[in-house]
């Protein structure tokens, strides 16, 4: 018998019907904070606070604008970090252009003696990036190893024979140029960040003894000067005998260097004035009511933290007598040790 086909007989499928096919896009990107700390930004990018603080300074990683608010810090964009984490050299590249040296592996990479070194740094010639204390308190300068490696292709420094006489007279009059050198650099990374005359302003400011700009602003525009002022990235806790050595190198010394700020900081403040007015940008506080005797009605009086009653310490004599007179504090050894500065 022969087949027959049964093809015709057996019903077509019928479609479906479905959702309408979507045009592909891209997946969102993760969701995350759209600003991350120094410390975040230093564990996102496997770097050292050193390090992000100077990629900082150099301008090769970018930071927020801050709002004014007390004790804030810069933050850094989350779109910072993509940027890094897709570049060609990644976090590895940056690292190597803040990688920074002493004076021994400075003076090796110059291939002179650390004491040739060591001259060159108090000289001004050699600038340094940053400076801390090591732990016989004594204040290590670093030095930019980019930097140096360019001093040594150009020769711009004199690195070998013998030293011109003016830099030898300097030399002989025990002058550091270390210090200056570092805030002038410092300043310049401070400015170019700085986006108002006011920022300008503060950014000088914070170099000058403190008596010198309350002496040419009013209450309002010191308010705002120090709500502008520029932060630390990271927040340290400081031993006090670091507090006591390091807070005079950032300000400058008195003579030619303070008396060079204090006229640049004139000169911002008067286009800062005539800019604008700091009043629009100041922090609000409540009013303070008058006092009719102590402290004088307008002063400022910072907040004493309460701290709960503490147990006599070893070798104490009890507390305090009740005549008022209280039990003279003894001074910790080596608390008075004067510091020595390495180059």
């Amino acid at each position: 018998m022969p087949f027959s086909d049964l093809s015709s007989a057996v019903p077509a499928p019928r479609a479906v019907p479905g959702p309408d096919a979507a045009p592909w896009s891209a997946p969102p990107e993760p969701a995350g904070p759209v600003t991350l700390s120094a410390e975040a930004a230093a564990r996102a990018l496997g770097l050292r606070q050193s390090e992000v603080e100077t990629a900082v300074g150099l301008g090769l990683l970018a930071t927020t604008r801050g709002t004014g608010r007390p004790g804030e810090r810069p933050k850094v964009p989350a779109g910072e970090i993509r940027r890094l984490h897709g570049s060609l050299d990644g976090p590895d590249g940056l690292r190597a252009q803040v990688a920074t040296t002493g004076a021994r592996d400075g003076a090796a990479l110059l291939g002179i003696t650390e004491e040739r070194f060591a001259k060159l740094a108090r000289l001004g010639l050699l600038v340094p990036v940053r400076c801390r204390l090591n732990r016989y308190h004594c204040v290590v300068w670093r030095y930019l190893a980019e930097e140096l490696r360019t001093v040594r292709r150009h020769q711009v420094v004199p690195l070998t024979g013998q030293l011109p006489a003016p830099l030898r007279r300097l030399l002989a009059t025990g002058d550091d140029a270390r210090p200056r050198s570092w805030r002038r650099r410092v300043l310049s990374q401070r400015l170019d960040r700085a986006g108002t005359a006011w920022e300008r302003a503060a950014a000088v400011a914070a170099l000058l003894p403190r008596p010198h700009p309350a002496a040419l602003l009013t209450p309002d525009e010191l308010r705002h000067l120090e709500a502008v002022r520029p932060r630390a990235l990271f927040a340290r806790a400081r031993s006090r005998t670091a507090e006591r050595v390091l807070e005079p190198l950032t300000r400058a010394l008195p003579g030619p260097e303070t008396e060079r700020y204090a006229g640049q900081f004139a000169g911002l403040v008067d286009e800062a004035r005539a800019t604008a007015h700091p009043a629009q940008h100041a922090v609000r506080r409540p009013p303070r009511p008058a006092r009719l005797c102590g402290r004088p009605a307008g002063s400022v009086r910072r907040p004493t933290p309460n701290r709960p009653p503490q147990p006599p310490g070893p070798g104490s004599t009890g507390p305090a007598r009740k005549d008022g007179r209280s039990r003279a504090r003894q001074t910790p050894a080596g608390q008075d040790r004067s510091s020595r500065s390495s180059a």
